[in-house]
């Protein structure tokens, strides 16, 4: 006896399978459009990062034309690569003109159809950017070198750099970051614990040499605003003292100014003397910067009529430069107080007869660039109390970030490219 399959049995059979075929052969089209999807937002998101890096590529380029002083090229398009599907394309914007101008870099990456862009703003910063910056910690004498030390009593309140090595004798204190090109301290006792120094913020070993000011960007360009309409050039030796109403008593025989001669500051802020030292002091309303191509003594408080300590809407800004040597006069005060940025270019910022009496406190409000450490006193080595000259106390004007007394020139490197500070990053 024999069963047969009846036709609708067959049929469901057939319609099953044909069912099961076409939903595998949905799943497969759903998997292939999902991978297809997928590859496809990959390589979009691939093209979206290379397109970046294409912008970061051009911004790079463009930032570095600038650190090597040039400004004048305000768009630029450029192909990666023969052949490539990458470009960018870089334009620089004034955001702010001045003696330390701030740009805008918008650079705009494109590869394939993906394109980025990405924006920033920085500004140059003056070289008056720390408390205190020296090219060499020894002071140069006929009969040879010696190193000038920091000692106990001695505080600087901001950002130091010397391209020599510290040289440091018992209990300094450090408030802001430190730098230096050397590998390591010069301890007068050898270290810890008998040199115990406070680095309260930072300190950083065999980092680059900073590029101090030269003559060139900073004597020079003082003398030629001084010999200006509004500006003041006098010839041989000068005392000058400043007046609180915006004016000041000067004396120099060139000008046949044989006593106190009452003249008001400058309107464009440039003093410079030729051939002659200068005598200061007083106290400034307003923005001076003093150049003379030998020394300069200060030889009294040199003090804002604004102090940015207790008013920070003072605009008042001293600077002292000098081609040799900025002193302090051997008859200066008991405790004296300078309110300037003080460069001393060739040699260095002291104490005139450094050796001899015991002062009390030298408050610098400001900073200090100098190219040899001078001295301001001498300790005794064996208790490490100071025996003569001044105790330092050096705080940096904050201000000096963001600007600077009339005619600094700007930060440079080590391989004398001008330094930028980044303000605002943006990506789009």
């Amino acid at each position: 006896m024999s069963y047969r399959k009846s036709p609708g049995r067959r049929g469901f059979a057939l319609i099953f399978t044909l069912a099961f075929v076409i939903l595998v052969a949905l799943i497969i089209v759903a998997f292939s459009l999902v991978a297809y999807n997928d590859l496809a937002a990959a390589e979009t998101s691939t093209n979206f990062v290379r397109a970046y890096f294409a912008a970061e590529a051009g911004m790079a380029k463009k930032f570095m034309e600038l650190r090597a002083g040039n400004v004048n090229i305000l768009a630029e398009n450029f192909s990666i690569g023969p052949g490539a599907m990458g470009a960018y394309s870089v334009r620089v914007e004034l955001v702010e003109a001045g003696a330390f101008p701030s740009y805008r870099l918008i650079s705009t990456g494109i590869y394939k159809k993906a394109e980025r862009e990405i924006s920033l703003i920085f500004r140059q910063t003056s070289c008056a950017r720390f408390a205190y910056l020296s090219q060499d910690e020894d002071q140069f004498f006929w009969w040879g070198t010696r190193s000038i030390w920091f000692i106990s009593g001695d505080t600087i309140r901001g950002p130091l750099h010397t391209n020599d090595s510290l040289n440091i004798s018992d209990d300094p204190i450090f408030e802001g970051p430190v730098s230096s090109s050397a590998a390591a301290i010069n301890y007068y006792h050898g270290g810890p614990p008998a040199d115990n120094p406070e680095f309260r913020e930072s300190l950083s070993l065999g980092v680059p040499n900073i590029q101090l000011p030269t003559v060139a960007e900073s004597i020079d360009n003082i003398k030629a605003y001084a010999q200006q309409p509004n500006g003041l050039y006098l010839v041989g030796d000068t005392i000058i003292t400043i007046l609180s109403n915006g004016t000041m008593d000067v004396t120099n025989a060139d000008k046949n100014w044989l006593t106190p001669h009452n003249t008001p500051v400058p309107a464009n802020g440039a003093v410079f003397v030729d051939n002659g030292y200068v005598d200061i002091s007083g106290i400034l309303s307003g923005k001076l910067t003093v150049g003379t191509s030998r020394s300069i003594y200060v030889v009294n408080n040199l003090l804002y009529a604004n102090d940015p300590r207790t008013n920070p809407a003072s605009t008042d800004a001293m600077g002292l430069v000098a081609q040799n040597n900025v002193y302090v006069d051997k008859n200066a005060p008991f405790n004296i107080e300078i309110d300037a940025y003080i460069m001393a270019l060739n040699t260095s910022f002291g104490v005139e007869n450094y050796n001899q009496g015991l002062k009390g406190t030298l408050t610098l409000y400001g900073g200090l660039t100098q190219y040899r450490r001078g001295a301001v006193g001498t300790f005794n080595s064996s208790t490490g109390t100071r025996a003569t000259g001044y105790a330092k106390n050096y705080v940096y004007d904050s201000r000096l970030q963001d600007t600077a007394p009339p005619y600094f020139p700007p930060a440079r490197d080590s391989e004398g490219r001008v330094i930028y500070i980044k303000k605002l990053y943006n990506e789009s």
